[in-house]
């Protein structure tokens, strides 16, 4: 990365050198008309277009081919023998997935822009592309911030619904102050408007300023934050979901990922395995993919959605089976909030309805909680969950038919489904003592080794055992090899994060007879360590934070936190 960097500084330089106007002036942009349809002899390829050193992702793309970083392995902590490995269609290599991922199922995708020119979408769907991000705008490279539509947007969205892609959009940013990414977030409203019914994946915020040609090269990690977060309240707020798009070396340097747990990530990492620990939900793993459709190279692109093994629902006749009919495919969790789970898949051709069953547990008992009838109906949102955040519970469908005599026979049953009420803070755990990694929520799985008392980690969701203990899923790291797994709750204290609503004293003990040590200004963000009531019946909540770089903890009334 590090000599990317100074090649995309010369690079910058280049550009400013050699482009008659300088980088600092604006290219002339072709405008689009809306409800126009580009009328062309023959199809435009990649080659065909003009230079525009006024595009960022045009700047992005020389200074790939200029460093030639593209699909090196690197050592990773990842060494899990339960990792999952996937070859891409679209490189011919074999990748090497996170193993806090193990319990996922891999979806194929692509994104695209105005650089790729015409597309053949129907070939592109025959490929095997699932889903595609679509850039729909941009900020210009110039000193004058100024927004344009990507003029390729319309028919590549329009393209690909209709071939039946999956799609979201991203509007590449270059915006300095809270105020710019604000107007490129109504801009990107504006130009999806018309498609609103069409985007089912999210709305990202694609921020790369990684040389001294973008105008907002080396702007602060703080204010690129805040700049992200307007933008993404904007998108939220007009009932999309947003996301933040980076490298690794990128989202460490240009963003606060700790205070981004509202949002999804998209992580840009052209390697065969990974190394970056942080949550992510998309991975860019390469810029040289071929697909069929597309002339040249293509952005690829995993998805991770939620499925796992397979066990036996409780059926009323499980004897009584129709042979070949089922499993459903694309068995997905597609959206979800604290207080539901939405789950959908794959229509079976010859069914005349699905049953749906859950368990709260991995290896629990599934009750049937819906009965759907008819084919074509394939989703069902769980709005019995507890209210919750990250809580995981287990889904399975059951297709079945009515016969001539209008008996009710089963097909086979899918894998188990995964999925979890949506997680909105940040969460951390520290071990009591020795404690076992299991590979499920229960003392009757195995152990995949001991974590040390005393071991802090974040952990991603909870779940509960047959039993009904809380269990909670992290991943360790001991001598270079990573392990997913559950530690059980009755032997782990929790971390939250918050801030304080208000400036208060921070004393020694819990309770007011206790030495103030320092008073904590409010809006500061604070990680509860602990609890403790005192003799009056007032909760106190044991915190440490970070002011100018130094380090404090203490104690103040739990009344005075806001969890985020």
């Amino acid at each position: 990365m590090h000599q990317k960097k100074i090649l995309a500084g010369a690079l910058g330089c280049l550009i400013l050198c050699s482009h008659p106007a300088g980088y600092l002036a604006a290219v002339p942009q072709t405008q689009t008309i809306e409800g126009q349809t580009q009328e062309a002899a023959e199809t435009v390829l990649p080659q065909d277009l003009a230079p525009d050193y006024n595009d960022p992702e045009y700047v992005k793309r020389l200074v790939q081919n200029e460093s030639g970083q593209e699909d090196i392995p690197v050592p990773s902590a990842f060494n899990s023998v339960k990792a999952l490995t996937t070859k891409s269609p679209f490189t011919g290599l074999v990748y090497t997935h996170a193993p806090q991922l193990s319990d996922s199922s891999i979806v194929h995708g692509i994104d695209v822009s105005k650089w790729q020119a015409d597309i053949d979408w129907e070939k592109v769907k025959e490929a095997g592309v699932k889903f595609v991000f679509i850039r729909c705008g941009y900020t210009a490279l110039s000193q004058k911030f100024a927004m344009y539509e990507d003029e390729y947007f319309r028919q590549n969205i329009q393209g690909a619904y209709d071939a039946g892609i999956q799609v979201g959009v991203y509007f590449f940013s270059n915006s300095i102050t809270v105020s710019e990414a604000k107007q490129e977030a109504k801009k990107t409203l504006q130009l999806i408007d018309d498609y609103s019914d069409m985007i089912t994946l999210p709305v990202v915020y694609d921020f790369e300023a990684f040389s001294n040609a973008y105008r907002a090269y080396g702007l602060p990690k703080e204010q690129v934050t805040k700049n992200l977060i307007a933008y993404a309240d904007i998108v939220q707020d007009a009932g999309y979901v947003p996301m933040y798009y980076g490298s690794p070396s990128f989202l460490n340097s240009y963003f606060d990922v700790a205070s981004l747990t509202n949002y999804d990530c998209w992580l840009a990492n052209y390697t065969t395995k990974t190394s970056y620990t942080g949550d992510y939900t998309y991975w860019q793993y390469s810029s040289s993919g071929k697909v069929n459709g597309i002339a040249g190279n293509v952005d690829c692109n995993f998805y991770y959605s939620y499925s796992g093994g397979s066990t036996s629902p409780e059926e009323e006749d499980p004897e009584d089976r129709e042979q070949g009919l089922g499993p459903v495919t694309g068995f997905t969790m597609s959206d979800h909030s604290t207080t539901e789970i939405t789950i959908d898949w794959d229509p079976v051709e010859e069914a005349d309805g699905y049953k749906i069953y859950r368990s709260k547990s991995y290896g629990g008992t599934y009750k049937q909680i819906r009965v759907l009838n008819g084919n074509e109906v394939t989703e069902y949102t769980d709005a019995t969950v507890m209210e919750s955040e990250g809580r995981q519970y287990y889904y399975k469908v059951v297709p079945f038919i009515l016969d001539e005599d209008n008996n009710l026979k089963y097909g086979m049953e899918s894998d188990i489904l995964t999925a979890y009420t949506q997680r909105l803070h940040a969460f951390r755990l520290k071990t009591k003592t020795n404690l076992n990694l299991r590979e499920q929520a229960g003392t009757e799985y195995a152990s995949a080794g001991v974590v040390p008392a005393g071991t802090g980690l974040p952990f991603y969701k909870f779940t509960l055992s047959a039993d009904d203990k809380k269990w909670y899923k992290v991943t360790y790291t001991r001598n270079g090899v990573s392990y997913t797994g559950y530690l059980s709750g009755s032997y782990v204290d929790i971390y939250t994060y918050g801030n304080t609503t208000k400036n208060v004293n921070m004393r020694s003990g819990a309770g007011l007879t206790y030495k103030i040590q320092r008073t904590v200004p409010k809006g500061t963000k604070v990680t509860v360590i602990g609890q403790k009531t005192d003799a009056s019946g007032t909760k106190w909540s044991r915190i440490k934070y970070t002011l100018k770089g130094k380090g404090y903890t203490g104690y103040i009334p739990a009344k005075y936190i806001r969890q985020i």
